[in-house]
């Protein structure tokens, strides 16, 4: 299982960095067009967008996967290894039953206004709106992994050491 969540989480961080880079070259080549030579590309600023959108679902997830979202731990860090353990536990669970939630309804929404096409590109919303489904799909698959791994662990293994073992890692 490590290793799989391994290899999701470099082909994520693979896919984030083509979109960065994709992002970077459209603007840098917008502004040359725009002020250099007075034109710009149709649909472009749309596309950086839609760009931009992805990167910040699927770095969402990633985020979550990895439990470096923002969190106030000053009161559960005075607990004992086992609470924090069953509250962290309870936490995951919570945060994959939200994303999980907003997954699903989010697909409703995307069939009721999916249709409708962009101005500049003339592609339909649904492109754009498909990064809320796959974002918090894939943060509640890393959440509930999570919760489980913690779940089935002996003891509550610590955040640091965890970052620790990633950073060996990559």
């Amino acid at each position: 299982m490590k290793m799989l969540e391994k290899r999701l989480a470099a082909l994520l961080e693979a896919l984030l960095a083509c979109g960065f880079l994709a992002i970077f070259i459209l603007v840098v080549i917008q502004v040359v067009l725009r002020y250099v030579f007075n034109d710009s590309i149709t649909g472009a600023n749309e596309v950086i967008i839609i760009l931009f959108v992805y990167t910040t679902a699927i770095g969402g997830a990633i985020a979550a996967g990895r439990r470096e979202h923002i969190a106030l731990t000053f009161a559960i860090d005075a607990l004992s290894k086992e609470k924090r353990k069953i509250i962290d536990v309870i936490a995951l669970s919570l945060v994959a039953l939200i994303n999980g939630v907003m997954a699903y309804f989010s697909l409703h929404w995307i069939g009721i206004t999916g249709d409708y096409l962009m101005p500049s590109t003339g592609l339909p919303r649904s492109i754009a709106q498909l990064s809320i489904p796959i974002g918090c799909g894939l943060a509640t698959l890393y959440c509930v992994v999570k919760a489980c791994e913690l779940a089935r662990s002996s003891e509550h293994e610590n955040l640091d050491q965890d970052k620790e073992e990633e950073a060996e890692t990559s």
